[in-house]
């Protein structure tokens, strides 16, 4: 690298009654305010920082408080400014490594849904979506697993039932809903998709979930239909006015909102409050 020569013109000299006079120079972009040469060793003082470079092979170049030898201060540096780079590039891959790590279900239920029939799998799925899914119907899918008694296999059948719920609750609040309300909108106004999403979220095993927010998405924008009298009257009795869209959607005034926004917008503006 081609060194670089500055040239400043100096102002005045002072401590010239000492070993090492100080020549000040006027303040300029490069900040250099002072300037000593004694015996070889360079002191140059910019903006605040002390810099200190010498000729002599004995003296140290100290660098963050250590001091090293004159013609091993470049390998120094360098040594230290790589294991920084290093250390920063670890930092990130692994901080992108935890962004990207799927959440999933825990390794309790998988070794459950690992051990079930898939039919009978399969077949409690469709039986949740459509509302089917008694106590009966949770004991024979999980028959496959050989428990000799109707009471364990009904606790088995409600814990990996409870795990789905609270894994769906993650996913529903990821749309600004509860799950309960997101569980009715979802197999109401659109079913055949909610089975296909929900086969798709339990067979990787609560990996991918993208279906499910997508049909989960579009279930709470069909369920903002002026149809749904329940919701209308839920907002109305909360102080909103309510009206029917074209479409035949809904769109939604007041507590704070002043314009008439349709519910799509309105749940996003729910989801970001």
């Amino acid at each position: 690298m081609a060194a670089q020569t500055y040239r400043f013109q100096a102002h005045s000299v002072s401590d010239q009654h000492t070993e090492e006079p100080t020549i000040n120079y006027p303040t300029s972009q490069t900040g250099t305010t002072q300037y000593k040469n004694v015996d070889g060793k360079e002191t140059v003082q910019v903006g605040g920082v002390t810099q200190v470079k010498t000729k002599s092979k004995e003296a140290g170049v100290m660098y963050g408080g250590i001091s090293i030898a004159p013609d091993e201060i470049d390998d120094f540096v360098r040594e230290i400014e790589g294991d920084q780079a290093e250390q920063e590039e670890s930092e990130e891959a692994l901080a992108e490594e935890e962004q990207e790590e799927p959440e999933g279900f825990s390794d309790s239920t998988n070794i459950v849904l690992d051990s079930m029939d898939r039919g009978d799998l399969a077949n409690a799925i469709n039986q949740a979506v459509d509302g089917e899914l008694d106590e009966e119907n949770i004991i024979s899918a999980v028959s496959s697993l050989g428990f000799s008694d109707r009471e364990s296999a009904l606790e088995v059948g409600n814990n990996l039932m409870d795990s789905f719920k609270e894994y769906f609750a993650s996913v529903a609040a990821t749309e600004g809903m509860d799950a309960e309300t997101s569980w009715y909108a979802l197999t109401t106004w659109n079913k055949e998709e909610a089975k296909k999403a929900m086969h798709d979220f339990v067979n990787t095993r609560g990996v991918d979930s993208s279906r499910l927010k997508e049909a989960l998405n579009q279930s709470l924008n069909k369920y903002g239909s002026y149809e749904n009298q329940g919701l209308v009257e839920v907002l109305q009795s909360s102080g909103y006015e309510v009206r029917r869209s074209p479409s035949g959607g809904l769109i939604v005034k007041g507590n704070g909102y002043t314009d008439w926004v349709n519910w799509s917008e309105f749940r996003k503006i729910y989801k970001g409050g």
